[in-house]
């Protein structure tokens, strides 16, 4: 751990899931291909579009309804419901045939690699912390095998934009009855989550795992409480 700020026991933790407690990527690559084998095989006509094609329509519906940017599953439901008339299929086929690609896909976006370090950790920290979620993303934690570690889990939607944005943070300090400075918040993204939750006046640790200098080409940023390499090392917070 590096400290750049004072640290005071926090009372609550809260965390980021993808690219935090495990790597996100190979999960996305894997999801998007096992989604693209499914609707080959299940509706045939979709093999008119490539997955980059399906990731630009998904792209152009977002730039033309900004809320769907805070959205990931109805971007894709969308996305997917436009395809599939792209594709030729009545409304109806596009209905049944988007709802049951998007659940395809969820299943597969779900199986994440958790090691038995992080939930050790996760087991021991929520002995002496209350455990919460804040994710961008749409994992669910309960499908990741992570519900039985956190109180609750909260993400954005089309009337809640994501992090940095205050929303989020503020609907977890009203759940949790606490002051600022009793939170401490663990991301891997420097504005995300460390500015994001500085701002609202919590600790913050930012998880650093490819030992990457504090910088970032969209926002200034802020300093964390401390800097960590490893999420294990968070077990270094149980007394």
């Amino acid at each position: 751990m590096q400290f750049y700020r004072t640290f005071k026991r926090p009372v609550a933790i809260g965390f980021d899931l993808d690219d935090t407690l495990y790597d996100n990527l190979p999960v996305l690559l894997t999801a998007e291909d096992e989604l693209h084998k499914f609707l080959i095989s299940n509706y045939p006509e979709t093999a008119l579009l490539s997955v980059k094609d399906w990731t630009n329509l998904r792209m152009q519906l977002v730039d033309q309804t900004p809320s769907l940017k805070s959205d990931f599953t109805t971007a894709r439901l969308q996305a997917l419901y436009i395809g599939f008339q792209v594709c030729g299929y009545s409304p109806e086929e596009c209905k049944q045939g988007s709802q049951q690609a998007l659940s395809h896909f969820l299943t597969w976006r779900n199986k994440v690699n958790i090691t038995s370090d992080v939930h050790q950790l996760l087991s021991d920290l929520s002995q002496q912390f209350t455990l919460f979620v804040i994710s961008n993303g749409n994992a669910d934690i309960t499908q990741c095998g992570l519900a039985r570690y956190f109180d609750f889990a909260i993400r954005p939607s089309q009337t809640t934009p994501m992090k940095p944005a205050p929303d989020l943070f503020l609907q977890a300090q009203e759940r949790l009855g606490l002051s600022g400075d009793d939170i401490l918040y663990v991301g891997d993204h420097p504005v995300s989550d460390i500015v994001g939750s500085g701002r609202m006046g919590w600790q913050n640790a930012w998880l650093n795992s490819k030992d990457l200098p504090l910088d970032h080409y969209k926002k200034p940023l802020m300093l964390p409480t401390f800097e960590i390499n490893k999420i294990e090392e968070l077990a270094l917070l149980i007394k």
